[in-house]
Order: C-alpha cells, then structure tokens, then sequence
C-alpha cells in the first residue's frame, strides 16, 4: 500500500492543481465504459478562468503549506504543474466500474511532455522498471497499476466494494487483470462508450465546473455490495434499476450553486406519474414564521406515492404485519395525511439547568449547566379525519407522556401541530405570515431555507475564546444562507441547492481561497502567540538547585 501512494502521489498533487476536462473518446471526449457506476468530471478550463494557480500560489495557506512539504517533487510540482509533463489543458476524469463480484477505479489524463512524465515517475523512488505491452508502458504497484503511452495515462486499482478479503465473497483483482482494465479502457469506442447514453453527453457539455454521474442500477449490480438477500426478499432492485443521478457544481458571482436531475426506471416513475402536486404555495409558506428563522422548510406530494413505493418493494407485508398489532394499516395512514408538511427552526435559545446527582456518602448534590434548546415548530395537514383519529387513539398514551419541554402537540384547523412554542404554534394555524424567504422555495414540492447569519448569531452566544470569535466573523462576513428544493416534473426529478454569500460581485471561488486565507492566518496568529507565552514561561521559571 505504501508503494501505491507514493507512486500515485505525483499524479494526485498534479492533478489536485490543475483538474481539466478531457478531450479523448466519443460525444463527451471521456474514455468512460458504458458500465461505470460513478463518474467525477473536472472542467478546470472553467475553474482557472475564476481562481488561477498565480493567484493560489499568492495565498499565504499555500506558502505556509509548500513551506512545511520536504518532499522534492511536490514542492516542485506545487510551484509548477506543467512539470510532470501532463497536458494541464486537456485533463483528468475519474471513474469507477462493478465488475462481477468487485469492482475497479480508473483515473486518466493527457501527457504532453513523455519524457518528463517518466522523469517524474522514476523520482518517486518506488516507481521500479516499467514493462512494455505494445505502445503501452505498465508499472505495476500494489493492487494498482499506472499505464502510458505518449498522449495518455491510466491509473487502474482495486476497488472491492465490501470486506477486506477474500473469503467474504468480494472478488479481487490480481494487478494482470488490472491492467486488461487499463489496455480496454484505452480500446473503448462507439457504443461501449458510456457517452452514447445522451444524458451522459447532455451532463458533460452542460455548464459547470464540475459533473458528477451516479448509476445506481450498476452500482448495485455488484454481489460485493452485500445486498443480494435483501434485494431478492423485499424486490429493491425496482428501486435501482434504471436509476440515474447527475448533478453540476458551479462556483458563480456570489453563489455556488450544485444543480441536478434523476431519472427513473419504469416502475418507479409509473407510481410517481399517478401523482402530482401544485408545489408549496401561500397556504404553506403562510404558516411558516415570519421573523429571522434559522432554518425553514415545507413540503407538497400526495402521500399516496411512499405508500405504492412500499408495496412495490413487497414491503408492505410486513409493515401491515407490525401496524396491526396496533390495530392499523398502511391505508390508514396514507389516508390521514395530505402529504404537505412544513417545518421551521426559530431559534435557540440558552437556559440555567440544575443538574442533582448523589455523591460517594449518598447525599444529593446538584451543579447549575448551561443547555440550549431549539424552539420549533413542525405541521402536517390532516385529509381524512376519521383515519386520523384512529391513528390519534392508537398513541394517544404515548403522546400524553411527551414531556411539554419536547414539544406540545395540537390538532386543530386541519392540522397536526408539534411545537415548543406557543407564539409560533399560533402563528403557524393562523397561516398569515408572510416570511421574506417565502420566494426561496415557493412553488417548489420541496424547499429548505437555512440562514447562516442566524447560525453565527447563535455560535457567537456560546463562543468564549477569542480565536473563534474572530474566525466567526471572517465567517459572518463571507456566507449569507443556503437553499434547497427538488421537484419531480415531465417525467424526471430536479433538486437545486445553493449556497449564496454576502459579496455578490466576487467568484465564490476566489471567495472561498480568501476565506481560507483570512482563517489560516487567525491560526497562524495563534500558534505564535502560544510559542510567545511557552517562550516566556521557559525563560522567567527559576533553575533547579542543585542536589547536595
């Protein structure tokens, strides 16, 4: 394992620096087989246009961190990519593909300079004597194997999804199968290509910095994932199969935005057409509290569909079986609930605890503890009350034990209300309000507002040390609040979640490299101090006498 990472080690720092797109292969450019379960695409050509590597080299964390690394190479490489003879305008993509019972990882890129890639290579000192395979040079390590030719290299290593050995049933491949992997991977073409599938091609041209793909058919696909008599009981291949997530990270003015859609197999997306849903609108976001929440949420889609999911994967049986030894049904519960809920988090708010214990001598003694409790508030709109009432008795003795510190819990208008407040218990059945991140998520079937400027407010309440009161406010001035919504539309879901920050005509990642350079130098600023104060102890403490 130690001669894998110091092989790879060049490679990794190289292509930490300068992630680019490739340009090889089919529609997309990526030698990626049809097969691959997940596939991370880097569009650097995009991130060095927002933060270049003169601009990173600038950064005080960088020149700390190049300062503290002896290794020759990589001081090297940190100072100048472009000399380990990759091709940094082309690139890198990685990927990893189920194969029988285990499974591999690849990652490739381009070589624009042979002879200083080998250089590098040799003076990892581990790297040994490379064979030749036709045009290919393979250089084998442990459970990986670096290949190349004068345009390309691929890296191929052992992936087994599960266990650590062979005797738990994961397949391993011995480094001559590694490097089969490696010699198709450089074959592959048409149709073997992964991006004859255009929703692979459609996801790497689309705007981004970076793309992900996940497969979670192929994934599962791999006996290695351990999920074989669970699949096989409760039909939970019906839920992978044909399942495809992709999804695009941006780093924009102001914003860093991760966008992505899914796609269905056809059972799954016949139960999810059956439904629809108008989304979140006023009569949601009208409950929700008004005032500086630290996070809120509501959500709109018959319940119908989790109760057909269920019975699709045949687990119906045994949840009926569970729920009748009280007496009800999965039925009653899709038809107590409408399926919209809505949730917020007002605040936290800090309070004196005593805390009784006995001592060794059996007397009670107590302390006085500071706890922080959330006050929150969480609805779900009730469609038939007669199941509902029937799932009401069932736990009406449960409920009544519910400390009221927890949460009161009331049914009235319509709506099941949990909350640790009476103000917003109120509010949120009267559904007046009218919140100024309403727009955030209305007319989304799902939709989450979280506001870290509330967040910081509360940390700083129960920050003591000055090092993190300065580092929260480094924080303070740099991130604003964070949204999410999904929605399920024309036949495929969408999710969006963004992270918005206060300066909304800077890249946010170059936002992010000063963010980590004004933290880096609080710490910095820190471990001198600490040096200062030992220095001084050292040197104000008097000698030890001498023994007589």
């Amino acid at each position: 394992m130690m001669k894998r990472n110091a092989l790879l080690l060049a490679l990794a720092v190289t292509v930490t620096l300068f992630t680019v797109s490739c340009k090889k292969g089919g529609k997309s450019g990526l030698l990626v087989p049809k097969e691959a379960a997940v596939v991370v695409y880097f569009n650097s050509g995009s991130l060095s246009s927002k933060l270049s590597w003169a601009e990173i080299k600038q950064s005080e964390w960088f020149k700390e961190v190049q300062t503290k690394t002896s290794d020759t190479l990589a001081r090297k490489l940190m100072n100048d990519p472009s000399a380990s003879g990759l091709d940094t305008e082309k690139g890198f993509c990685f990927f990893l593909a189920p194969r029988g019972r285990g499974a591999y990882v690849s990652f490739q890129g381009s070589i624009k300079d042979q002879a200083a890639f080998e250089a590098m290579v040799k003076s990892t000192g581990e790297a040994g004597t490379p064979a030749k395979s036709g045009d290919l040079n393979v250089l084998e390590s442990d459970e990986a194997v670096l290949t190349w030719n004068k345009s390309t290299f691929v890296i191929v290593a052992d992936a087994p999804m599960s266990g650590n050995n062979y005797s738990s049933g994961v397949q391993r491949f011995p480094n001559d199968s590694l490097t089969l992997f490696a010699k198709n991977i450089y074959a592959l073409k048409g149709k073997a290509l992964l991006d004859e599938d255009s929703r692979f091609a459609d996801l790497i041209k689309s705007k981004g910095d970076m793309h992900m793909w996940l497969s979670a058919s192929n994934l599962y696909s791999s006996a290695g994932m351990g999920m074989d008599m669970m699949t096989n009981m409760l039909k939970l291949s019906t839920l992978t199969e044909g399942n495809i997530s992709t999804a695009s990270l941006s780093f924009d003015n102001g914003a860093i935005n991760f966008d992505g859609k899914q796609f269905y197999g056809k059972e799954l997306t016949k139960i999810i057409e059956k439904y629809k849903s108008k989304g979140i609108g006023d009569d949601l976001t009208g409950r929700l509290p008004a005032g500086d929440v630290l996070v809120a949420g509501a959500y709109s889609y018959p319940m119908g569909v989790i109760l057909d999911v269920v019975k699709m994967v045949g687990a119906d049986g045994l949840a009926n079986m569970f729920l009748g030894q009280k007496g009800i049904t999965l039925d009653d519960i899709g038809k107590a609930f409408k399926g919209e809920m809505a949730f917020a988090v007002t605040d936290i708010q800090q309070r004196i605890d005593t805390v009784k214990y006995e001592d060794g001598d059996g007397r009670t003694q107590s302390y006085a503890t500071t706890k922080s409790d959330p006050l929150f508030v969480f609805g779900a709109s009730i469609d038939d009350q007669k199941s509902f009432d029937k799932l009401y008795n069932v736990f009406s003795e449960e409920i009544k034990k519910t400390p009221s510190s927890v949460g009161n819990i009331k049914t009235e208008k319509g709506w099941l209300v949990i909350s640790n407040s009476n103000d917003v218990s109120s509010a949120f059945y009267a559904g007046n309000n009218k919140p100024a991140y309403a727009d955030k998520i209305k007319g989304h079937q799902f939709g989450v507002f979280f506001n870290l400027q509330k967040l910081f407010n509360v940390i700083s309440n129960e920050t003591r040390d000055s090092t993190g009161a300065k580092m929260l406010e480094v924080s303070r001035a740099t991130w604003q609040d964070v949204v999410m919504n999904a929605d399920y539309k024309g036949g495929e879901g969408s999710f969006h979640f963004e992270v918005n920050l206060i300066d909304k005509g800077t890249n946010s990642l170059k936002q992010i490299n000063q963010f980590v350079d004004k933290l880096a130098a609080i710490n910095r600023a820190q471990r001198q101090q600490w040096n200062e104060v030992t220095i001084d102890s050292a040197a104000s403490e008097a000698p030890p006498k001498a023994f007589n």
